[in-house]
């Protein structure tokens, strides 16, 4: 497993409702992840300072390297790989990088046959529901959506909510840095865990939401949801066989 996929996997964890007023939290305790997106490896140092729990060198038209990430800190690295040759995310790897962002429709399979390295998939907006839900049977740390601007809608949470139940894999969204904390926390609540932002000023405003969300808590009537009763002919037949043997007593 990555440490991206691990760090995912912290972010989730519902924990008990703190006591006492509680105003903000540490990053290791955040219930998001807050990946920086940055077009090379300078930038990538910047935003790590900044408080990014993760830096993702390239975009999808300028690709990462195979050199060292830079001095990131304690932050994880990922990259964007370009998937037109053999092993791209095994040389990504062992420059330093712990997973990969790919888009399906440029990449070719035969760069993609590393296993030690982690992989993030870049939704595209065609697939039809059969192929989404075919994405449940490849390993991912999480599925990219993309940006997500403007107002949060209802049918916009629908349309995650059925990504993830198809998927069954964590989301990934661009967000604007002045996101309200109401949307951010419905994302949250949507299984979106990772939102990523470019430049230092969005990262540090990005950091400083996440930080203040509540800890994630479970409803009060999960796991308590009502089972049919199904009466059993067995059962019934079985209290008419003793009432018969009674009566022959």
């Amino acid at each position: 497993m990555s440490k991206f996929a691990e760090r995912i996997r912290k972010a989730q964890r519902f924990q008990p409702q703190p006591l006492g007023f509680v105003t903000a939290r540490s990053a290791a305790q955040a219930t998001m992840v807050l990946a920086g997106l940055a077009p090379d490896a300078a930038g990538a140092a910047a935003l790590a300072q900044g408080g990014a729990d993760v830096v993702i060198v390239g975009t999808p038209d300028a690709p990462a390297r195979p050199e060292p990430p830079g001095d990131i800190g304690q932050a994880i690295a990922g990259a964007w790989v370009a998937g037109t040759g053999d092993d791209e995310a095994k040389r990504l790897r062992e420059a330093g990088y712990d997973f990969v962002v790919f888009d399906p429709d440029r990449s070719s399979a035969a760069a993609l046959l590393d296993d030690s390295v982690g992989y993030v998939l870049r939704l595209p907006g065609d697939l039809s529901d059969v192929e989404v839900r075919a994405l449940d049977g490849f390993r991912l740390d999480a599925i990219d959506v993309g940006t997500i601007g403007g107002l949060l809608t209802v049918r916009r949470q629908i349309d995650l909510q059925r990504l993830h139940t198809l998927t069954r894999k964590p989301l990934m969204a661009t967000v604007r840095a002045d996101i309200a904390p109401s949307e951010l926390r419905v994302l949250r609540d949507t299984n979106v865990t990772v939102v990523a932002a470019a430049g230092g000023d969005a990262v540090a405003a990005l950091r400083a939401a996440i930080d203040a969300l509540p800890e994630r808590t479970r409803r009060k009537d999960e796991g308590e949801r009502m089972t049919p009763f199904v009466p059993h002919a067995a059962s019934g037949a079985g209290e008419a066989e003793e009432h018969d043997h009674d009566d022959d007593e």
